[in-house]
């Protein structure tokens, strides 16, 4: 399995081409000539759009993060409708869970909230809920990443985030960690869903049905793998050693 590692600055959110300075200049300008023309000759939601390319530009391809949300978030003030808005606060959210921007991500998690209060769409909403879940990683937070991401496993769209398998990967370690055998025969064992994935996903179908069938030798055999990948984990690494603790004693228990 593919998962994200914090050494890997070239995600799969890079750049698409190795781009010259003067071929970013010229782009930049091709840019801002549109943003200026939409002012003098079309309308907000046009100056919006043009913006948010322009940011875009300077995030995937740039990778100059902090000019890249600074643009974003003239883009949010431009921007009329809540699911407009959390457009923006996605791409931010992107960024500094790459950066690992604790204090930045609370906050914008926060603002889209709010956002779905103001009736944001049911998109948006099933997406705040993985970005949160891997904040919630982040924080060590792991009875509540392990909601989040539960409850998004049958609606799951967040690709710009994570691939099916990685957030399926994320779902269930947190599960087996947090989540009493009721929920887990519902929501791990027996869901279609991660059923339809598990095998390809490196030592997690063997980890899983062991623990909950309490073959423990098997358990152990498997964990090793899984420890393994969360030592090189984007989110998870820091908390290795955390992980491993407390999922012992839930398996000895």
């Amino acid at each position: 399995m593919n998962l994200r590692f914090a050494t890997d600055k070239e995600k799969k959110r890079g750049p698409s081409k190795k781009w010259t300075k003067s071929e970013i200049d010229a782009e930049l300008k091709r840019l801002d000539d549109k943003i200026e023309e939409a002012k003098e000759r079309e309308g907000d939601t046009e100056i919006r759009d043009y913006t948010f390319d322009k940011a875009e530009f300077i995030k995937n391809e740039v990778r100059d993060f902090v000019e890249a949300e600074k643009i974003f978030r003239e883009t949010y003030q431009l921007s009329g409708t809540p699911s407009r808005k959390m457009e923006c606060i996605f791409e931010i959210l992107l960024m500094n869970l790459e950066k690992v921007d604790l204090d930045t991500l609370k906050k914008d998690i926060a603002t889209a909230h709010q956002l779905i209060e103001e009736g944001a769409d049911w998109d948006k909403k099933n997406k705040l809920k993985v970005f949160e879940g891997c904040y919630c990683m982040l924080i060590r937070d792991f009875s509540k990443a392990a909601d989040l991401l539960l409850q998004s496993i049958p609606t799951f769209t967040c690709v710009e985030l994570l691939d099916y398998k990685e957030f399926v990967f994320y779902a269930v370690v947190m599960a087996l960690l947090t989540q009493n055998r009721k929920v887990l025969k519902k929501d791990v064992i027996h869901s279609p869903d991660v059923l339809s994935v598990i095998r390809d996903i490196p030592h997690l179908k063997k980890f899983a049905n062991s623990f909950y069938d309490c073959e423990y030798k098997a358990f152990f055999e498997s964990f090793v793998g899984i420890i393994e990948t969360i030592k090189r984990d984007q989110y998870l690494q820091d908390h290795v050693n955390y992980y491993a603790r407390e999922m012992r004693l839930v398996a000895y228990r």
